[in-house]
């Protein structure tokens, strides 16, 4: 009998769990579907994009919840015109799009350009011919309407860092793309070679990103809500603070290397071996690093000021750009300039 007591308190318990009122939750969630493209969209885990942000506000807005899903824009896309996702973005507009899907009012402008590499001798600076040379492009990607007639016979690369390693390698000339998540990405995986990126003068545009819906009723009633929303915010001065927002850690992560009274060379040297064998090097002035490893008399609290002689020690960088572009050094304090 103590057994079917149990049960039965269980039981009582179970029903009186099931009878209380669930508690109400502030914001329903609510899938949307993005991929990296920093720095309007960046990493999970990672601080919210300029784009990522307003979409957030503008859910929060509505009484939603954004549950980030992360999946290419190209499939984003189809899965959209599918109605198996319910919004995606960011995409700019284009006509043929605006037949498919359902745009909503614009979330912020983005400037797009034309990218080319100062290594390649196909390229000048002024070019105004550009039908001789190969033009790259990111598979289900518009670079707004400006810039569209570029795209027609351009190589599909699945992503746009497989589009600017290809640039880099000159198997294409150009890249239209947009401009800041091209610098985002080329600091990312090309920091060494970042002087060597320039945009081509008079091929570019400011164009709007949206997010995507369905074309169907549920769709077309969500983007009415989404751009109501969007418009409250706007109106209370909202959106313009995410835009106008500093960005935290304005340098650029980099270290200059630079001369000082009674040093005019930089020097660096290099080891070769396990025995610590030293290969030294002339950097010149103006590279830049990435330090792998302060010396410890810059990170140390010091009892007194007279630390002067631990601007001789050594700390570890991996330099960017210049002639020892890739190499790691060892150089001296004293030669290290925040950027």
């Amino acid at each position: 009998m103590p057994k079917a007591a149990n049960l039965l308190r269980a039981g009582l318990l179970s029903f009186l769990f099931f009878c209380l009122p669930l508690q109400a939750q502030p914001f329903a969630p609510s899938e949307v579907y993005t991929a990296h493209w920093p720095p309007y969209v960046n990493k999970p885990g990672m601080e919210l994009g300029t784009a990522s942000s307003i979409v957030q506000m503008v859910y929060y807005q509505m009484g939603l919840s954004p549950s980030w899903q992360e999946l290419d824009y190209y499939f984003s896309y189809q899965q959209v015109v599918k109605s198996g996702v319910k919004a995606s973005f960011p995409y700019f507009w284009t006509q043929q799009r605006a037949d498919e899907v359902l745009f909503s009012a614009p979330l912020m402008k983005v400037e797009n350009g034309v990218f080319y590499s100062t290594q390649n001798n196909s390229v000048e600076p002024d070019l105004t011919d550009i039908n001789h040379l190969k033009v790259g492009r990111v598979a289900g990607y518009s670079y707004g309407e400006k810039l569209a007639f570029l795209l027609n016979d351009a190589t599909v690369f699945s992503g746009e860092v497989m589009a600017i390693t290809a640039l880099v390698k000159g198997e294409i000339d150009l890249l239209p793309i947009s401009v800041e998540v091209a610098r985002n990405l080329i600091q990312e995986y090309y920091p060494h070679r970042i002087h060597e990126f320039k945009l081509l003068a008079g091929y570019s545009s400011k164009d709007a990103i949206h997010l995507i819906a369905p074309k169907t009723e549920e769709g077309a009633a969500f983007i009415t809500n989404f751009n109501t929303a969007l418009a409250t915010l706007k109106q209370k001065g909202m959106i313009d603070q995410i835009l106008s927002a500093p960005k935290l850690g304005g340098g650029s992560g980099y270290v200059r290397l630079v001369p000082t009274e009674g040093f005019p060379v930089v020097t660096g040297f290099e080891l070769t071996s396990e025995e610590a064998d030293k290969l030294f090097y002339v950097v010149p002035q103006g590279s830049r690093a990435v330090v792998l490893s302060w010396d410890q008399v810059v990170l140390k609290p010091h009892a007194t000021e007279k630390i002067f002689d631990g601007m001789m020690n050594y700390s570890k960088v991996r330099i960017v750009d210049g002639p020892h572009a890739g190499r790691e050094l060892y150089v001296r304090n004293m030669h290290l300039e925040v950027d």
